[in-house]
């Protein structure tokens, strides 16, 4: 399947369907051959994903999840992103670029973040913010694999995530669709499985520590 995204469908995005998980993840499952069966979860191993995705959880609230391929919004427990080590412009090993066009060429996910289009029938409008914080990292290492493996997300050299407690703003534009939509470059430093647990605040509301789960190297 192709990962490049056309500025036509980033510009235009659909709105949710709001499928449930089990049935949007046996759906996808069917439809798309880079997503298999994990235990409780399906690896992601190629397309385009808002992984880390807020949106609004009643009136006064938020919650996290994750939006594959404009598809429907599910929970953050659908999907494990699979990442291979893979050499690019952007460099040799476990990593995600911020380019669908070097996301297609490594076979890797094109991996970013977005503010659901929900966000905007609860007061966010273009100016607003809503940032996005990086509550805790955990390494799990791969067979053969010592010390302790981390995470960095940045955008264009600028730092976004790092060290647990790190915390990245997203600012709403437009005034339909998708109330923000960005993309970073990810990089894990060695094979194993990270579990990284985000949480989200924006007007008010507020969204908890919620788990996703990065498989490098295994």
């Amino acid at each position: 399947m192709t990962l490049s995204t056309s500025p036509a469908r980033t510009a235009a995005r659909g709105r949710r369907t709001g499928l449930a998980t089990a049935i949007a993840a046996a759906t996808l499952a069917l439809t798309f051959g880079a997503v298999t069966s994990s235990a409780s979860a399906a690896d992601l191993s190629s397309g385009h994903v808002d992984y880390v995705s807020v949106a609004a959880n009643g009136a006064s609230a938020l919650k996290l999840g994750t939006n594959y391929e404009d598809t429907a919004w599910v929970s953050s427990s659908t999907y494990t992103l699979k990442v291979p080590s893979t050499t690019g412009a952007s460099g040799t090993g476990y990593i995600l670029p911020e380019t669908s066009a070097e996301a297609a060429s490594r076979g890797v996910p094109f991996a970013g973040f977005s503010g659901d289009e929900s966000l905007r029938s609860v007061g966010f409008v273009a100016g607003d913010t809503v940032a996005i914080k990086l509550d805790s990292v955990t390494f799990a290492p791969a067979a053969g694999v010592t010390g302790t493996g981390t995470v960095t997300v940045t955008q264009g050299g600028a730092a976004w995530y790092g060290a647990a407690g790190s915390s990245h703003t997203f600012t709403v534009t437009g005034t339909s669709d998708e109330a923000f939509h960005q993309h970073a470059k990810w990089v894990f430093s060695k094979a194993g499985t990270y579990t990284l647990k985000f949480s989200a605040t924006g007007k008010g509301k507020s969204a908890g520590s919620t788990t996703y789960t990065v498989k490098a190297g295994v």
